[in-house]
C-alpha cells in the first residue's frame, strides 16, 4: 500500500538523495516534490486505462447543450475525468459504442444515455494511494524523480537514465494492469477524436439550448 511519504522517498532514492523523515519536514526537497506532485500524478494517470483508477457511470445528455450538425447529443464529462476507458450502450459494457467523438470537455454521440468507464482523479479512485499497485507506484516514483531531478540535484545529469527507467516502469505497470481486464472489456475505440487533440475552436459548435 503506497503513501505519499513512501513515494517521495522512492523518488529521492532514484535521485541518490537522502530520504525524508516526514511530510511535515520543512526543506527544499519537500517543497520541490510538492511542486511537481499534482502534475506528475495526473500525467501518470493519463498514460493507461488503470484499473485502480477506473470509474463508471450512466451519463445522460446535457439538456442545455446541443450541436448544430453531426452527432445529436452532447454529454458533459465529469470533473474527475482524466481519460476515457470505454463507452457502451448498455450498463454491463457488453455493447461497445464505436461511433462517438471524444472532446476536451464533452462526448458526442447519437444515443442517449451513455454508459462510460473513465480514469478518474477522484480522491477515492486515482488519487487514493492506498489503491495503487506496486508497479504503478514505482512508475510514479520514477516520473517524479525525472520531473524534479534538476530542481533537487541542481543538475540535469541523470535525467536520460531516469526517463528510460520511467518508460520501463510504465510499461511494466500497464502490462500487469491489463492482465486484470477481461479480454473484451475495453476494445479499441471506433470513430473518436483524441480529447486533448481537439481544439477549443472546434468546440464552438456546442451551443446552449
Amino acid at each position: 500500500m503506497a503513501d505519499k511519504l513512501g513515494v517521495y522517498n522512492g523518488a529521492l532514492l532514484h535521485l541518490g538523495s537522502e530520504p525524508m523523515v516526514a511530510l511535515t519536514e520543512d526543506g527544499p526537497k519537500r517543497r520541490k516534490l510538492d511542486a511537481a506532485w499534482d502534475s506528475v500524478v495526473k500525467w501518470c494517470l493519463e498514460q493507461a486505462i488503470w484499473n485502480h483508477a477506473l470509474r463508471s457511470a450512466k451519463v445522460d445528455a446535457s439538456p442545455s447543450l446541443a450541436t448544430s450538425f453531426g452527432y445529436s447529443f452532447v454529454f458533459e464529462k465529469p470533473n474527475d475525468w482524466i481519460r476515457t476507458g470505454a463507452i457502451s450502450t448498455d450498463e454491463y459494457g457488453r455493447v461497445p459504442l464505436l461511433e462517438y467523438e471524444d472532446r476536451t470537455d464533452f462526448w458526442l454521440a447519437d444515443v442517449d444515455p451513455l454508459y462510460v468507464w473513465w480514469v478518474s482523479n477522484d480522491p477515492d479512485y486515482g488519487l487514493d494511494l492506498g489503491r495503487w499497485p506496486e508497479t504503478f507506484t514505482t512508475f510514479v516514483e520514477y516520473a517524479l524523480a525525472h520531473k524534479a531531478c534538476k530542481a533537487i540535484t541542481g543538475s540535469s545529469e541523470g535525467r536520460d537514465a531516469l526517463k528510460k527507467e520511467m518508460i520501463r516502469a510504465k510499461r511494466d505497470a500497464a502490462n500487469k494492469d491489463a492482465m486484470n481486464n477481461p479480454a473484451t472489456k475495453f476494445p479499441p475505440t471506433g470513430r473518436l477524436v483524441a480529447s486533448r487533440g481537439g481544439s477549443r475552436s472546434r468546440e464552438g459548435r456546442y451551443r446552449a439550448g
